[in-house]
């Protein structure tokens, strides 16, 4: 092969590599969806066609299949997008039925506390978690114990004291959810979206994969597993959704 062939191939091999690194995936989060009740709540409408745009135009995976690409450190497909949604609301269940119709899997956060709680009518039910439990394209994952503003650092006076909060409410939390699911989580999503390395360190400690935050850019090789950052689902329209999964 002439010399200015080898280092045509070897140029576009490069150039494909370095493509190929880039490639990165869109984590969205949702929460409600019963209308003007939260500002992050949404019209199930909008829902649907997001869902609509997703399964005609984006590469969408559970969460094992996101954690995997992470693990081997391979680059995503093309537009792929992972489906989250927070706090374990009773509406839920509305984006549960258009999730079964568009076929796509998703993942639950769920602050255990609040759980199967007879004391609690707007978060989900034992009987709704176990319809959720029939459905073999859901991921369930942890959210907090108590969601409370106390697991923010700025909330306590020493860092001892902040760290002895947060292993009590993880113990918690992980003993509520190996109650309804039988197994210990391996995703987190910090409540508020705010985590930190204190924070990382003990959820790190106990198992868990990956940790994820507010505050949205897309996921790639950059990107610290312990702080993945999330698109606000309630916050964009269908085309700038499609901007968003297009453009990376």
């Amino acid at each position: 092969m002439p010399p200015f062939l080898r280092l045509f191939f070897l140029c576009l091999a490069l150039i494909v590599a370095e493509t190929a690194q880039a490639a990165s995936a869109t984590v969205i989060g949702y929460h409600r969806f019963d209308g003007h009740r939260s500002s992050m709540s949404m019209p199930m409408d909008v829902f649907e066609a997001h869902l609509k745009y997703l399964k005609e135009h984006a590469n969408v995976v559970s969460m094992d299949e996101f954690a995997g690409y992470i693990k081997r450190r391979e680059s995503f497909p093309p537009r792929t997008v992972v489906i989250t949604i927070d706090d374990g609301w009773s509406s839920v269940m509305q984006a549960f039925e258009l999730l079964k119709k568009y076929d796509l899997p998703f993942t639950l956060f769920l602050p255990m506390a609040y759980m199967a709680n007879p004391n609690s009518r707007i978060t989900l039910s034992a009987a709704q978690i176990e319809q959720l439990k029939t459905w073999p394209k859901v991921t369930f994952a942890d959210h907090s114990f108590s969601h409370s503003p106390r697991l923010q650092v700025d909330k306590h006076a020493s860092r001892e004291a902040y760290l002895a909060f947060l292993r009590t409410d993880l113990a918690a939390s992980r003993k509520r959810f190996h109650e309804i699911f039988g197994y210990y989580p391996k995703y987190y999503a910090y409540p508020y979206g705010l985590g930190n390395d204190v924070f990382g360190s003990l959820l790190a400690e106990n198992g868990y994969d990956l940790m994820f935050v507010t505050g949205y850019r897309p996921f790639d090789g950059s990107v610290n597993p312990h702080a993945i950052p999330r698109l606000g689902g309630h916050a964009v329209s269908v085309q700038k959704l499609k901007e968003i999964v297009e453009t990376y």
